[in-house]
């Protein structure tokens, strides 16, 4: 159904893009790009090159799959030494890579690179240098090995220079083995910091490099390269992006010597250099690249297969570029049974490069990167894997990141759990594993019989109540130094919906029902349409919270107008009256939505931030009071379609919608979407994109919506 793979092309004169296919012409240096693995590691880094985050590296490796990630490769610096290139004679140095120190302007981008392509499992830089002797064209592509945990970088040199003397190309790594949150501060690492080991085998040259604090060795093996030992450490790199969110911005990296060949007159070679965690041989390129290739190609396939075969080719390459991009949250995760044994399941990462997998974020985004795309099979793995987690009657809020224990502060994920394991069964037409039955009956009683972070169902009413002032359990979650800058403990009206919709999902997965569920469920929906709606603008309240100092039971109504009532009605079978769903969709619309996202509060109320910027406390006190996420379109454009009836005009809004979401594919994070972007256009009319650069839910909901839309 797809004859190739979506691909990201920009081509770039004077340093400025002159042309982009995949979307919008708006690619430049700085815009970002990363290659997962597949297991939780990922190559990332910005067009130019230029490393601006503690998280750019050419090999980020998981050590313990998908967590415990250690920056192992950050970069190589790459020099080009031109006997006579330059003006009068004199000789041309340049470098492909350029780094930003501290006390130095901030480095000239590459005046050479023509061309940058970012394709599934590689991206492609061509240089062009033009001296005063000829030509050099450089060739330059960095492969990510597709679940393996190593990358490739090869150079295809091609001479034209009119002179007896050869071009000199110096490759030196740069490395740091460390933590990927933390940085080797300066002048806390020194050359026997590292110990080295030469490799020397047929056709192969190269460097083995370990570090005291890390498990792994890095083996640094080249063909076509010459090896020369030569530690040293470069001292103060600093990070434009760390610098700007409040971070420490500087480290220093450890260089082990240099790889090196010469090019002669009109010749043309072909160099690599494979980075891998440990000694094992050499990595099957081809094998990898086929295997992320054709699973791609698959989910793509079916993906338009789910939409109906849609006749508009703008949709279908939406839908390509959409699944492309969801692949790369896929990962592996290491699993202990019963008998010890380790053994591989799925998880979900919730954003790529500083999340892990996270319950809810797995939840919510699965529909639209497994079920939409027909991956049924890891759709029950990943759902497995965190049944097998669930402790008070919970899945975790995250595992740790770190390799601990997991963390339970979470009210919704699972009750979306429970979503998830009908939408499957839905989905797939196939019969629940009874585990999995048995995982949902015992979230329902534990929520029923109450549990830890006070969740439990108020008897009075029959809703679901949590937290106190101490506590964030709902996605609105941001808590820094014991301030919760959205405080919603109570009765949210997004977990409301989510324990209706939990409990009829439940009443459909089989006869057998343990408890009186549907009793539960009346009585929480007639208490959702007694006590939550005629909120602010005419939809529904966002939170009741109990009143404390008073003798008798009384609950305060929220003010504040936020998307979380979306649910009530994005989901199906919460059962909110199409009088209130259209006051609802009435009341977000006007106020919240924007074509990048919602709003997470209503632009007139005193705590609305404008724009995601500052110290952390203050990056944190936006994350939820007027920041745009784009995941909250999904729940908006199901609403929307559900309540006209899937007309014609819903499903051309969510497609326009969902169009002008994939082209910001094209923009600061190539072939992704970020997590946020700030609440207010900036002068150009361009929302600001901000937080995390690849956002699983981003790109989900999107997907499972556009596809959606097209079923009707």
């Amino acid at each position: 159904m797809l004859d190739s793979l979506p691909k990201w092309v920009a081509r770039f004169r004077d340093n400025t893009a002159v042309d982009a296919s995949c979307g919008s012409a708006f690619l430049d240096f700085s815009s970002e790009w990363v290659l997962p693995d597949g297991l939780g590691g990922f190559a990332m880094g910005s067009i130019s090159g230029l490393p601006m985050r503690r998280y750019h590296g050419l090999l980020c490796a998981s050590l313990s799959p998908p967590v415990c990630r250690t920056m192992m490769l950050n970069a190589f610096d790459e020099h080009l030494h031109i006997p006579q290139g330059g003006n009068c004679g004199l000789d041309l140095d340049v470098r492909l890579t350029g780094f930003q120190f501290q006390d130095q302007d901030p480095p000239i981008i590459n005046p050479y690179l023509v061309e940058f392509v970012k394709e599934v499992d590689q991206l492609v830089w061509v240089f062009s240098i033009p001296t005063q002797l000829g030509r050099v064209q450089i060739r330059k592509t960095l492969t990510i090995a597709d679940h393996y945990g190593g990358c490739r970088v090869e150079y295809e040199i091609e001479s034209g220079l009119d002179s007896d003397q050869s071009i000199e190309i110096q490759i030196r790594p740069l490395v740091s083995m460390r933590d990927f949150h933390e940085l080797n501060a300066p002048g806390s690492i020194h050359i026997n910091s590292y110990e080295m080991n030469s490799i020397k085998e047929p056709a192969v040259q190269g460097v083995r490099i370990q570090r005291e604090e890390i498990s792994a060795t890095l083996s640094l093996r080249a063909i076509g390269l010459e090896w020369e030992s030569g530690p040293c450490v470069w001292r103060d790199i600093v990070y434009s992006h760390e610098s700007q969110r409040g971070q420490d911005d500087a480290e220093d990296l450890f260089s082990p010597g240099a790889f090196s060949q010469f090019v002669g007159r009109n010749e043309a070679k072909s160099l690599s250099i494979e980075a891998t965690i440990g000694s094992s041989p050499t990595v099957d390129w081809n094998s990898c690249s086929d295997r992320r290739k054709n699973r791609v190609l698959s989910s793509i396939d079916h993906a338009i297969a789910n939409a109906g075969n849609p006749e508009d080719k703008s949709i279908r390459d939406a839908i390509a570029q959409l699944a492309t991009a969801g692949d790369g949250f896929i990962v592996d995760r290491e699993m202990q049974s019963q008998d010890s044994m380790s053994k591989v399941s799925t998880s979900i990462l919730a954003g790529y490069p500083w999340f892990s997998d996270w319950g809810r974020d797995t939840m919510i985004a699965l529909p639209g990167l497994l079920l939409t795309t027909g991956r049924f099979d890891e759709a029950d793995n990943a759902l497995h894997t965190f049944a097998a987690a669930i402790e008070h009657g919970l899945i975790p809020n995250r595992f740790d990141d770190a390799g601990g224990s997991s963390h339970y502060n979470t009210v919704d994920a699972s009750l979306w759990f429970v979503y998830a394991c009908y939408q499957w069964k839905v989905e797939s037409k196939k019969k629940l594993d009874p585990k999995l039955i048995h995982a949902c009956d015992e979230i329902l009683g534990a929520y029923i019989d109450g549990t830890i972070n006070k969740i439990g169902v108020d008897e009075q009413d029959g809703l679901v109540t949590a937290g106190d002032e101490d506590t964030q359990l709902t996605w609105m979650d941001a808590l820094r130094d014991g301030v919760a800058f959205t405080p919603r403990h109570g009765k949210a009206i997004e977990i409301n919906a989510l324990w209706v919709n939990a409990l009829e999902c439940r009443l459909r997965m089989s006869d057998r029902n343990p408890r009186a569920y549907a009793e539960y469920c009346d009585r929480a929906k007639n208490s959702i349409h007694n006590k939550m709606t005629n909120g602010p603008a005419g939809g529904l309240v966002d939170c009741l919270s109990l009143l404390t100092g008073v003798e008798i039971h009384q609950e305060a109504r929220s003010d504040e107008l936020r998307p979380n009532q979306l649910f009530a009605l994005s989901l199906p079978m919460v059962g909110i009256s199409k009088e209130h769903a259209g006051n609802t969709l009435s009341a977000v619309r006007d106020s919240l939505l924007t074509p990048v996202g919602m709003r997470t509060l209503d632009f007139s109320h005193p705590d609305y931030c404008a724009n995601y910027q500052g110290s952390m406390t203050d990056r944190d006190r936006a994350y939820h009071n007027g920041t745009v996420w784009p995941w909250l379109l999904g729940p908006y454009c199901e609403a929307s379609l559900r309540y006209s009836g899937f007309s014609t005009s819903a499903q051309r809004e969510t497609q326009a919608i969902v169009l002008g979401l994939v082209d910001q594919m094209s923009g600061s994070s190539v072939g992704q979407l970020f997590e946020i972007y700030d609440a207010e256009p900036d002068g150009t009319g361009l929302f600001a994109p901000q937080g995390c650069p690849a956002q699983a839910w981003s790109i989900a909901e999107a997907l499972r919506v556009l596809v959606m839309s097209c079923k009707a």
